[in-house]
């Protein structure tokens, strides 16, 4: 089960400019990281919930803001995407792992550069973090949960906001090891390659004009997933 925002939906702004049909979009972390569990069992199937836009406040209360906008998602549902997953894994007891997860970077960007804003987005999704994450694992006590860190794809057009992204970083693995989760990290292959900006502009759009857009590319998405298989562990099953 795969759950979060615009990552985990696998969304990249020219596929959506061309056909914004959920359809379009097949290369995200998600794909990428449920082919490579496909490596260890051929049968096994994805719900992806991602939604576009989803903040840690939008994921509890809904409805998905996405969807109200009139865009499809790749698993339908009505309301708020943490109802959705507490239903889909309570009418499917113990067949449900691993979860993933992305939050967070929506509540983040939505302060710009206001730093006073930033501190309390950052506290508000430790506290939403930890309380998505206590239900997920009530429901799912055996689930493997993965909650991925994020990159700063802002890292060289504001100086300094690496600060910010690493202690959103930090409250998202705290949260994660209160659930007995595990974190993929996704801000070091991202943002501390000895590449960079190199790097950084490969793996996301942001250096690409005109939509410079801060989604990741194929290849991020790509390694975003090798970042998720890391934190697995399923490595060790696979051949």
């Amino acid at each position: 089960m795969a759950l979060g925002d615009s990552l985990a939906f696998g969304f990249q702004l020219n596929k959506f400019i061309a056909n914004p049909d959920p359809s379009a979009f097949t290369t995200g972390y998600v794909d990428d990281f449920a082919s490579m569990l496909q490596g260890i069992d051929p049968a096994i199937e994805t719900v992806n919930l991602g939604c576009p836009d989803e903040t840690t406040l939008s994921f509890k209360a809904g409805p998905c803001p996405y969807r109200a906008a009139g865009y499809g998602l790749h698993h339908d549902y009505a309301g708020a995407q943490m109802d959705a997953a507490i239903s889909f894994l309570k009418a499917h007891p113990g067949e449900v792992s691993p979860i993933t997860i992305d939050l967070g970077a929506n509540d983040v960007n939505a302060c710009r550069l206001d730093q006073t804003c930033i501190a309390h987005a950052i506290a508000t999704v430790g506290e939403n973090m930890g309380a998505i994450l206590t239900a997920l694992r009530a429901a799912a006590p055996s689930a493997e949960i993965i909650v991925m860190e994020f990159y700063n794809p802002y890292a060289f057009a504001v100086p300094g906001s690496n600060t910010s992204a690493e202690l959103l970083n930090s409250v998202l693995a705290s949260d994660a090891a209160l659930a007995r989760g595990r974190v993929a990290d996704a801000f070091t292959p991202f943002n501390l390659a000895s590449l960079e900006p190199g790097t950084l502009c490969a793996l996301t759009f942001v250096c690409t004009p005109p939509l410079n857009d801060i989604h990741a590319s194929d290849p991020g998405y790509l390694v975003i997933a090798e970042q998720f298989w890391a934190a697995s562990g399923y490595g060790r099953l696979d051949g």
